[in-house]
């Protein structure tokens, strides 16, 4: 009798974690909890399933409350007998503008917390999804930005759960206002310099009253069909990958061969090179920037195409990836040792196993970080010791390595006082100072 006398939010966001097979669970789920009445309403469910819960909240200190949300956060879940641990803001996130700042940043602590096996449940719900759908729609995004929040994705070395996102936000308010459970009302919802508050606050209502009244749920339910196809578009996408992979063995996955994309299609060709960018984690050009690199490709031309994020080179038969530069233009030369920070921005050094995990781009032989190392740009002429004892001119290990003729000035290198060029940030590794897997190493880490 006391079982069905559960909430209905309860007893469907039971239902949709047995469907994930996560019920009974002994191991705690995380909760991504802000304090307001969407992850209240989470993490009160949850105790009330009798799940074994960890709360995290996210002081991202950016106004004079933010101390006082925390300790509101860490009070209100010890009284549901739920630990809460809170973490802050690096003052120093990166991100187009404050709103994904605030979300880079936040997903980025989030996700240091999770180990293999655990689960991250945070609480959006189905206007979150609408609004995203007409965020991505007004920025002309493509299928995979229109196909809105996944319910589940990975998220560092565990998973992201998003179990409400077909339930109304109507629906968690009244099951607080049924339990009588507190939260925070931020007032930054409903501050218009924000794009998505705008969205919530003007171009939904205005929708309803223009006598669509269900337009979040129809559009909410037309960002899943998306995602439906892009899940297809992702296989077609591995398909033809392994495909260009086993036709070119020796390529690098930052690079494609020309012949094989000039086989395809105009439309095979961007839905290609899109796939290729996203896998590699590369900011996509325009459509009109796109077009650009396909008549390139078509005509062979060596030439670079340049985007913001990231830029394509064309050189002999082969398509390379050139990221854009993540340092600033006036970053300090001079000796460098591992205590200290890189003299530039978007990369970390650690030493670390190879193998481990966490984002190594380049890993050197652990001995390196015992030796005399310094930072400095190119100088015209100069070359480069080998291993053999021979020498190789800087500029055409950098054109190798496919970097544009307009970083080459200012992009960082890493030397020995040898000099032996080890290493160049994205792009070049010495052979003879590769670290083997699983051995201690000198690794360069993109943050």
């Amino acid at each position: 009798m006391e079982w069905s006398a559960r909430p209905d939010l309860e007893l469907r966001l039971q239902n949709i974690l047995q469907k994930w097979e996560l019920l009974p669970r002994e191991r705690p789920f995380f909760v991504a909890y802000s304090g307001g009445s969407d992850s209240t309403a989470l993490l009160v469910a949850l105790v009330a399933l009798g799940c074994p819960v960890q709360a995290l909240h996210v002081d991202h200190g950016w106004h004079a409350e933010s101390p006082d949300w925390a300790r509101f956060c860490v009070a209100q879940a010890n009284a549901l007998g739920v630990s809460c641990m809170v973490l802050h803001l690096p003052p120093e996130t990166s991100g187009e503008g404050p709103e994904d700042r605030a979300r880079r940043g936040r997903y980025a602590l989030l996700a240091a917390q999770l180990q293999a096996g655990d689960y991250l449940l945070t609480a959006q719900h189905q206007q979150d999804q609408a609004e995203t759908f007409f965020l991505q729609l007004l920025r002309g995004t493509g299928i995979a930005g229109l196909s809105g929040m996944p319910q589940q994705k990975p998220l560092g070395a565990g998973v992201l759960l998003r179990p409400f996102l077909q339930f109304p936000k109507q629906a968690l308010l009244d099951y607080l206002q049924e339990k009588k459970i507190p939260y925070i009302s931020d007032p930054a919802n409903q501050d218009p310099r924000y794009d998505r508050t705008r969205v919530r606050e003007q171009l939904l209502p205005l929708l309803e009253n223009l006598g669509w009244p269900h337009a979040v749920a129809t559009v909410a339910r037309t960002a899943e069909n998306l995602g439906d196809v892009h899940e297809l578009v992702d296989d077609w996408f591995a398909l033809y990958w392994d495909r260009h992979q086993s036709d070119h063995p020796g390529l690098q996955e930052d690079a494609l061969s020309l012949g094989f994309l000039q086989r395809l299609s105009p439309t095979r060709q961007r839905m290609f090179l899109r796939g290729w960018l996203q896998r590699l984690q590369c900011p996509l050009p325009s459509r009109a920037r796109l077009e650009v690199l396909q008549d390139a490709l078509m005509t062979a031309t060596a030439k670079s195409i340049q985007w913001e994020g990231g830029a394509c080179r064309i050189q002999g038969k082969t398509l390379y990836l050139s990221r854009a530069p993540e340092f600033d233009d006036n970053w300090q030369e001079g000796s460098w040792d591992i205590s200290r920070p890189l003299p530039f921005r978007g990369w970390e050094c650690r030493l670390l196993a190879q193998g481990s995990g966490e984002g190594v781009s380049h890993a050197l032989l652990a001995e390196c970080a015992e030796a005399n190392l310094y930072w400095r740009r190119r100088q015209n002429g100069e070359r480069s010791r080998m291993a053999n004892g021979q020498h190789r001119t800087v500029k055409n290990i950098m054109l190798e390595a496919g970097i544009p003729p307009e970083w080459r000035a200012n992009i960082p290198l890493l030397w020995d006082e040898a000099g032996h060029l080890l290493c160049i940030p994205g792009y070049y590794l010495a052979p003879w100072v590769c670290a083997p897997m699983g051995g201690a190493a000198l690794c360069l880490l993109r943050k």
